[in-house]
């Protein structure tokens, strides 16, 4: 088995190494000529950038992300939101649906209150509204 899990991991190295400047690297004798070289290699990997994207909140939250899939979405609940349980089918101004998707809960008595949904972490959507300082993890709906 740990000659498999070893397999897996240096194969990309493999592939990486079949590179032909860094062939002509790995063929320098003198070794600060080598590092120079190497070094000018990271140098060139590291300052490629991707190039923006413009944001488009329509898909944010969705299961399978699109191009260009915002960051955060900001929003409001219309009318009177008296909070949330587990379960819990919060419905945005902007058409989005969302279910609380933790074991979270919390009254609230607000009108209009505004929402900002942003990434958690392993995948997960946290909401953050407006007046509290209450949070809960999400799920997309539509």
């Amino acid at each position: 088995m740990k000659a498999f899990i070893a397999t897996l991991a240096l194969a990309p190295l493999a592939a990486f190494g079949q590179n032909a400047d860094l062939q002509r690297c790995r063929a320098l004798v003198d070794k600060e000529a080598r590092l120079v070289c190497y070094d000018g290699l990271a140098g060139a990997i590291a300052t490629t950038k991707p190039a923006p994207v413009e944001a488009r909140p329509d898909s944010f939250g969705l299961e399978q992300p699109r191009k260009n899939e915002a960051e955060v979405v900001n929003s409001h609940i219309e009318g009177l939101f008296d909070g949330w349980g587990p379960k819990t089918v919060i419905n945005l101004a902007n058409g989005q649906a969302w279910r609380i998707n933790d074991n979270s809960s919390a009254t609230v008595y607000l009108t209009n209150p505004k929402v900002l949904i942003r990434r958690g972490v392993m995948g997960t959507y946290v909401m953050e509204l407006e007046g509290t300082n209450s949070t809960a993890k999400l799920l997309r709906l539509r």
